[in-house]
């Protein structure tokens, strides 16, 4: 992690300089060090706080799981450690789809600022939704797998088996259903702070995280349900924080782009998509016992099918795929113009 961060920052700094020697010479006044340092501040620290706030819930949360796990469940310390290490690495397959949907509220962050600033509320409002149907183009098929395969997918990435598997397949698939809501939580936290509301998203995401808290601590106690109760905590924690985002939104951006109508194309053609993926992961399963084959071809068969999905709904437009990378190549692959 280490070597990668240096080298990124080495790309980085090189790449600045390189776009430096090719900026135009501003012809105004300069804002002098403090003055920017001072607006810089005021931006960072509320963003700051918010990660490191929601990061200390999550460490109090696994010390409550674990403490919940032995002391009311009554499981003993060895077998409340297997269980963790279950949903841990379950969490792990979770986390991997933020590698695709962090790029796009990155981007789309000064974006809609350089929109705002010129005063085109109109542009701004096309850039956030652009980036909400992006987004559902990426998680929503995420999600999906995520839900459809999780019993093939642990098998395979953890060898797991009998009860094991069941309770790792089931982990997986309320934390599928998590990822919409975490996606939608991450850029409608970049959406406030590029309207310069930066203070609002840290609350709703303080209030989430008491509300995971809260949920383990009675699921997880129970002995029925265990660790299985975690991923819901996860599940109640960022379905709250999308609520307060979009309730946020509506009331304090003028014109705020209606979330969920931008994701229903992206999420009618993930569930045409899953529907391919468990009908392919039966027939395999009947056929084969191999758990690389179960797991890989409906897999292949699933994205396929998901790009003529894509295609044939128009769930994106030449505009959205230009906040990719490549994205003339991409809107080309599927011939959208």
């Amino acid at each position: 992690m280490t070597s990668g961060c240096l080298i990124a920052t080495l790309y980085m700094y090189g790449a600045y300089s390189r776009a430096r020697r090719e900026m135009p010479k501003s012809q105004g006044g300069v804002s002098s060090f403090g003055q920017t340092a001072k607006r810089l501040l005021a931006i960072a620290i509320p963003i700051t706080i918010g990660s490191a706030g929601l990061q200390i819930i999550t460490l109090v949360d696994a010390k409550v799981v674990m403490s919940r796990l032995i002391g009311a469940a009554g499981f003993t310390q060895g077998q409340a450690d297997t269980l963790k290490g279950v949903y841990n690495f379950a969490q792990t397959i979770f986390n991997l789809p933020y590698a695709f949907v962090s790029p796009i509220s990155i981007s789309i962050l000064p974006a809609i600022t350089a929109q705002l600033t010129l005063r085109n509320a109109r542009g701004a409002r096309r850039t956030e939704e652009s980036a909400i149907r992006i987004m559902g183009l990426i998680t929503m098929p995420c999600a999906v797998g995520l839900i459809v395969l999780a019993q093939p997918i642990m098998a395979l990435l953890r060898g797991y088996t009998g009860d094991t598997l069941t309770t790792a397949g089931n982990l997986l698939a309320v934390l599928g259903v998590s990822l919409v809501f975490t996606s939608v939580v991450m850029l409608t936290n970049t959406m406030m702070q590029a309207h310069g509301f930066v203070y609002l998203p840290v609350m709703n995401m303080f209030i989430g995280g008491i509300v995971k808290v809260i949920v383990n601590y009675i699921l997880v106690g129970n002995p029925n349900i265990n660790i299985q109760g975690a991923p819901v905590g996860t599940l109640c924690c960022y379905l709250c924080i999308t609520v307060l985002n979009l309730f946020t939104m509506r009331k304090v951006i003028r014109k705020s782009p209606n979330v969920p109508k931008h994701l229903l194309k992206p999420l009618l053609a993930s569930l045409i998509m899953g529907g391919v993926a468990y009908g392919a992961w039966r027939l395999t399963a009947a056929v084969t016992a191999s758990r690389l084959v179960q797991c890989a071809l409906p897999i292949a068969l699933a994205a396929a099918a998901y790009v003529i999905l894509v295609i044939v709904l128009r769930v994106v437009t030449y505009d959205d795929c230009m906040l990719l990378p490549k994205g003339e190549k991409i809107a080309k692959l599927l011939r959208i113009r």
